[in-house]
């Protein structure tokens, strides 16, 4: 699956539109926001994925032009505008139509494309940025790989964050393996891909996976109050030590491409049992509209 790279004029920033995300830019912080629409899909869809890589281009094309001196990027941040959910992963009707009918190359196609938005995030989008996710509501499977692959994570209190894929018999394949690694150790992630349990904020900043946790509502405001903390000094500071992060513990596209192939093997491997329980879990991912949280904050594109 070859996502069409269709960058914005450097020239609109910060105006840009994309279907699934609002996008804005914050002038006192300096940092660009991407946040899954209140109204767009749940999951990753292909369009997502679309408007992820295209946010990334977009990004590239901008640092590369004269504009980038009069307004400058220093954060990146991903979010969500929706009440009670930040993502709820991959795309699993997708998944089950394409086991059902054995197209696999359908299934990688899709797993390479995840990955790839996911890559560009680890390495901050080859960019002197850093990376920020700010998660609300919940956090699962894909969602909270999407968040994982910034630099600093925050959660509100009440968020609900995990990898469920265990209950059909499969593994998150599209970074959590690695990125969980990274963060964690191996036994610690394998006991909670194991687990496919939904851990609270308060349990992932115990067990190290998430970085901060704010009061419920608050995310945005609290990441925003972050990145303003200690001024100028601070950022490079920040920027120093992300950028000396990632030397020390590359990931590369190339290690996540061969765990995802293994993940769709898995996948494609699973019973029909298994497909059913996924058909319950994709209709929940359209239907799902929680009521015990809700965003008193957003950003809204610019313009």
């Amino acid at each position: 699956m070859q996502i069409p790279q269709e960058p914005r004029d450097p020239a609109d920033f910060p105006n840009w539109r994309f279907e699934t995300l609002d996008f804005g830019y914050d002038s006192d912080t300096h940092s660009v926001w991407m946040c899954f629409k209140a109204d767009g899909p749940h999951c990753f869809t292909v369009q997502t994925l679309t408007d992820l890589a295209n946010v990334r281009a977009s990004l590239r094309a901008f640092f590369a032009s004269t504009f980038i001196a009069e307004t400058p990027v220093h954060y990146a941040a991903l979010a969500s505008n929706k009440p009670g959910v930040f993502n709820l992963g991959g795309d699993l009707s997708l998944f089950a139509d394409a086991i059902r009918r054995g197209e696999r190359e359908v299934l990688r196609a899709y797993a390479h494309a995840c990955v790839d938005v996911v890559h560009g995030g680890v390495i901050a989008y080859g960019l002197p940025i850093v990376t920020v996710a700010v998660i609300s509501g919940q956090a699962l499977g894909g969602g909270l790989e999407a968040a994982l692959a910034n630099d600093v994570l925050f959660a509100e209190e009440d968020a609900s964050i995990g990898v469920p894929e265990i209950a059909f018999n499969t593994f998150p394949g599209m970074g959590a393996v690695t990125l969980l690694t990274r963060r964690i150790g191996a036994a610690r992630t394998e006991k909670m891909i194991a687990s496919g349990k939904a851990y609270s904020a308060q349990e992932m900043l115990e067990i190290g996976v998430i970085d901060h946790v704010v009061p419920k509502g608050q995310g945005v405001s609290g990441a925003l109050a972050w990145m303003r903390e200690g001024g100028e000094t601070r950022r490079l500071r920040r920027l120093a030590v992300m950028r000396a992060r990632r030397a020390c513990f590359p990931v590369s596209l190339e290690e996540l491409i061969r765990i995802v192939d293994v993940w769709t093997d898995c996948s494609c491997d699973v019973t029909v049992r298994d497909l059913r329980h996924m058909d319950r879990l994709a209709a929940a991912q359209k239907r799902i509209v929680p009521a015990t949280s809700s965003r008193n904050e957003s950003v809204q594109p610019a313009g």
